[in-house]
C-alpha cells in the first residue's frame, strides 16, 4: 500500500529578473502571498475517422503544453507593483520648489501643487514686489500637495507662486519597461506532513500585466494584486533529463 502523502501549504515567494537592467537582477522576496495557484494545459489535435459511420476519434495528440500560475499579492511596494505595470522605479529626493506657478483662482477652487509632503509652503503674488497670500485664505493638505483656495484678497497680482520644501518618496511609471522575465521560485512548507519543505521553481517566467488593483477598499479584507505568469521553455537544459525545460517540484523530508 503506498504512503498517504497530503499537502497543505504556505510559504515565501521570490523571482529574479532575467531581462532587467544591470542591479535589478537580485532576489526579490513577494511578501504575503495569499493564494497561488499553479496549472498545466495541454492544446491538443485530433482526428475523426470516416470509415466507420460513428465519426470515432482515431487520434488524438499534444501539439502544445502550458504551464501557467496565478497569484494574489499584498506587498504593494513601487518595486512590487513594477513588475506588473510594466514600469521602472525612481526615486523623487526631497528638496526645495521655488516659484512653482499657480494657475488663476478664485474663492473656492481646488489646486495642487506638482509634489506631495508639502511643508514649509509660501505663495506669493507676480506683482513686482512680490505680496504673500495669507494662510487665512487657503487650506493646505501637506500629504497631497493639494490647496483649497478659500477666498482671494483684493490687490493682488494672479498668478500667484507657491514655493515650499517636498518630502522624499518614491515612484514607478506605467507601461515604460519590457514584459518582465523572471527565474521563479516557492519555498514552502506542508503542513499536512509536520511541516515538510517543499520547493517549487519555474526557470523562466514571463509576467503578465496588472489583472486589477481595488484602490478603494471596502470591508475587513486588505487590498491585493492578482497576478499572473506564464512559463517559458528553457532551452538550455535537456528536454527529457531530471530538471525538464519548465521546472520542477522538490519535496523534501521534515
Amino acid at each position: 500500500m503506498a504512503t498517504e502523502y497530503y499537502y497543505y501549504g504556505q510559504g515565501k515567494v521570490s523571482s529574479k529578473r532575467l531581462n532587467g537592467a544591470p542591479g535589478t537582477d537580485k532576489w526579490r522576496w513577494w511578501g504575503d502571498v495569499s493564494s497561488l495557484t499553479f496549472a498545466i494545459e495541454l492544446e491538443s489535435a485530433s482526428h475523426v475517422e470516416s470509415f466507420s459511420g460513428n465519426k470515432g476519434i482515431a487520434r488524438k495528440f499534444p501539439i502544445s503544453k502550458k504551464l501557467t500560475a496565478t497569484a494574489k499579492v499584498h506587498q504593494l511596494d513601487t518595486a512590487s507593483l513594477a513588475e506588473v505595470m510594466y514600469g521602472a522605479v525612481t526615486a523623487i529626493a526631497s528638496g526645495a520648489v521655488a516659484s512653482e506657478p499657480l494657475p488663476t483662482v478664485a474663492a473656492g477652487d481646488m489646486v495642487k501643487l506638482e509634489f506631495g509632503g508639502v511643508s514649509a509652503l509660501t505663495i506669493v503674488d507676480s506683482a513686482g514686489t512680490p505680496a504673500t497670500l495669507p494662510g487665512a485664505n487657503y487650506v493646505l493638505d501637506p500629504r497631497f500637495g493639494s490647496l483649497d483656495i478659500v477666498s482671494v484678497p483684493g490687490g493682488l497680482t494672479q498668478p500667484f507662486k507657491a514655493s515650499y520644501t517636498r518630502s522624499a518618496a518614491s515612484q514607478v511609471n506605467f507601461l515604460t519597461q519590457a514584459q518582465p522575465i523572471v527565474l521563479f521560485r516557492y519555498e514552502g512548507i506542508n503542513l499536512a506532513e509536520n511541516n515538510a519543505p517543499v520547493i517549487v521553481e519555474i526557470y523562466r517566467m514571463a509576467t503578465d500585466p496588472l489583472k486589477e488593483l481595488a484602490l478603494i477598499s471596502d470591508g475587513t479584507t486588505l487590498s491585493g494584486a492578482d497576478i499572473s505568469l506564464s512559463a517559458l521553455i528553457d532551452t538550455t537544459k535537456s528536454a527529457t533529463g531530471p530538471l525538464g525545460q519548465f521546472g520542477r517540484m522538490i519535496q523534501l523530508p521534515a
